[in-house]
């Protein structure tokens, strides 16, 4: 068996650390893992995608057109954006809050409405959307975002039938975050996980 992840967002979000994450969780559970990543102008707010794979026999490090089991979306374009990634059928989850572009506030580009990016998914997916901003700053801090994100993929990937338990995402949570900022990270995951129903 097979898993393919594809997480979606803007750079300095903490799209990198969540893949190393879920890979650590994999291998936590003695599966082979390939972990893919490809980001433009990611210092300066650019697309960034990271892939991550783990099952018995894993070829390749990039999630083939139509093979994603979960997408985990930082920012609402950036997870329609990779649409073309996942399974029919398959599970999204994103974060509600925006993060318009500078070509959007000068006018010369348009932002799609919540109400379209969430059409979008519903079509193909099964959609988790939360407002994992608000709930990093609920947990303490705004930057534990992507640890919120961790929380509700660990929720969502219970339903998928996905073999990453919750007490295992947790232990790769503790083992990439310094000890200082476990606990809130630890709270931010709880807070994640309670929300993706």
């Amino acid at each position: 068996m097979q898993y393919n992840i594809v997480i979606s967002g803007v750079g300095g979000q903490g799209v990198l650390v969540a893949s190393q994450v879920i890979a650590n969780a994999a291998i936590y559970n003695k599966m082979k893992v390939r972990v893919g990543e490809t980001h433009g102008m990611a210092q300066r707010g650019g697309s960034v995608i990271a892939h991550v794979r783990f099952g018995d026999e894993v070829y390749g490090s990039i999630t083939p057109e139509g093979e994603g089991d979960i997408l985990m979306g930082f920012e609402p374009v950036e997870t329609a954006r990779y649409l073309n990634y996942m399974k029919r059928g398959a599970y999204a989850i994103y974060n509600t809050h925006a993060l318009v572009p500078v070509s959007v506030s000068t006018g010369d580009a348009n932002y799609p409405s919540q109400e379209d990016i969430s059409k979008i998914l519903k079509e193909n997916l099964k959609v988790r959307a939360i407002d994992a901003t608000a709930l990093s700053i609920k947990a303490g801090n705004k930057i534990t975002s992507n640890t919120v994100m961790i929380g509700a993929f660990a929720k969502v990937a219970e339903e998928a039938s996905i073999p990453l338990e919750k007490d295992t995402l947790l232990k790769a949570v503790k083992y990439r975050i310094p000890d200082r900022f476990y606990e809130l990270n630890k709270r931010a995951f709880e807070l994640g996980y309670d929300a993706a129903i």
